[in-house]
């Protein structure tokens, strides 16, 4: 595997290697003073084993990634099978691949729509609500995120969508040959997510007061401007102030959203706890009433499929990726305005029935769906096929 070693990757090498595959993944890690060892080969007979090469720490880290750790990748890629790759991370490494190996097989991974994103960091600045950063990044760094996927789209043996949304959205974008599309969804581990709920369960202290989470990164397209401006609403038009927003992540937009809990009178009811751990954001969403997902664009959101599996009900807006993922729930607001959002906000924090009911539903149907093995199978068959 070929890309990083992100939540979604690290669970799947696990579950690949549980299947009986033999991984290795090859991963960046900064390059500093005090980390002077060119490459780290992890530990001879780990499955998976995890490969760390330098990176530089300077956008865009994913192009430096691949042209400074060729000798490095060279050497791996002569030992194995098929090379997964995800996203921009993938190009012009398939490239330089495919001429020196031509008949082995790459799986390419794509989670995001360059182009939308670029055009949802243009309206952020366009709103005067985004960040420089991201302007940078997206819409003057557009063609780093844009010709990498066209570099893949056309060496990949095979690229797979997060989502029928994002499938659907590259195809009319890119011209991508579906007969080399495979959509399959991100995957969780259940179990794990269920042992740590378990724990947290056992240390929730239960009160009147709504919890409410939300974790992301502090930018516009991943909309805690607008969740906020709905709390405000929920106070001012609903009278309803008996909450406790968390904010779990770091990003761009962190100081203005300090600025904006304070300007909106929020500060008694939001509490902005930054990063932390993995183990510590899943024991607070499992122990949240409701969880916020108030995303404006996203393919398959890995931390709204980790509410499903742990029954919390959602607030999110309606849009493609939040349709596919709930599916058809009546019971379940899908908001259309920031002040939508705040009553289907109000709805969910005045009935824990409610709660309560669209939190099982919302479990039963992601379980299944979702389940890391069962998108590993999905991957290991696509390998096969691709091998034969």
């Amino acid at each position: 595997m070929f890309g990083g070693v992100g939540t979604f990757s690290h669970n799947l090498a696990h579950a690949l290697a549980d299947s009986g595959a033999s991984v290795t993944v090859m991963a960046g890690w900064p390059r500093t003073e005090k980390n002077i060892e060119p490459v780290d080969k992890g530990v001879a007979g780990d499955n998976p084993q995890i490969v760390r090469v330098p990176v530089l720490g300077v956008p865009p880290r994913h192009l430096w990634y691949q042209i400074s750790n060729l000798s490095a990748a060279r050497e791996l890629f002569s030992k194995c099978d098929i090379i997964h790759g995800q996203d921009a991370e993938s190009f012009p490494m398939i490239a330089y691949c495919k001429r020196t190996r031509p008949k082995l097989p790459w799986v390419v991974t794509i989670h995001a729509n360059p182009l939308l994103e670029s055009y949802y960091a243009l309206r952020s600045m366009i709103a005067l609500e985004g960040s420089l950063s991201e302007f940078l990044a997206h819409v003057v760094g557009f063609p780093f995120w844009d010709f990498p996927l066209r570099g893949d789209a056309r060496y990949a043996d095979a690229i797979v969508p997060v989502s029928e949304s994002l499938s659907m959205e590259i195809q009319k974008y890119y011209r991508i040959n579906p007969r080399k599309m495979f959509t399959i969804p991100t995957g969780v581990n259940i179990a794990h997510l269920e042992e740590i709920a378990r724990t947290a369960r056992l240390h929730c202290v239960g009160d009147d007061t709504v919890k409410i989470f939300y974790a992301g990164r502090l930018y516009w397209r991943k909309g805690i401007v607008h969740l906020l401006k709905s709390l405000a609403y929920l106070v001012n038009k609903f009278q309803f102030s008996d909450f406790q927003l968390q904010v779990f992540g770091r990003g761009p937009l962190e100081q203005k959203i300090r600025e904006l809990v304070s300007r909106l009178d929020l500060s008694d009811n939001v509490t902005i706890k930054g990063f932390v751990p993995y183990r510590q954001l899943i024991t607070s969403m499992a122990a949240s009433d409701i969880v916020c997902f108030p995303s404006i664009y996203e393919a398959c959101p890995l931390g709204m499929i980790e509410a499903m599996i742990l029954e919390r009900p959602l607030v999110v807006f309606d849009k493609p990726f939040s349709r596919e993922l709930l599916g058809h729930n009546s019971e379940l607001p899908l908001a259309t305005s920031t002040e939508d959002y705040s009553r289907c906000l109000y709805s969910l924090c005045t009935s824990k029935d409610l709660r309560k009911k669209i939190g099982t539903h919302l479990g039963a149907g992601a379980r299944e769906k979702f389940d890391i093995n069962a998108v590993a199978a999905r991957y290991l068959k696509l390998y096969k096929n691709l091998l034969h």
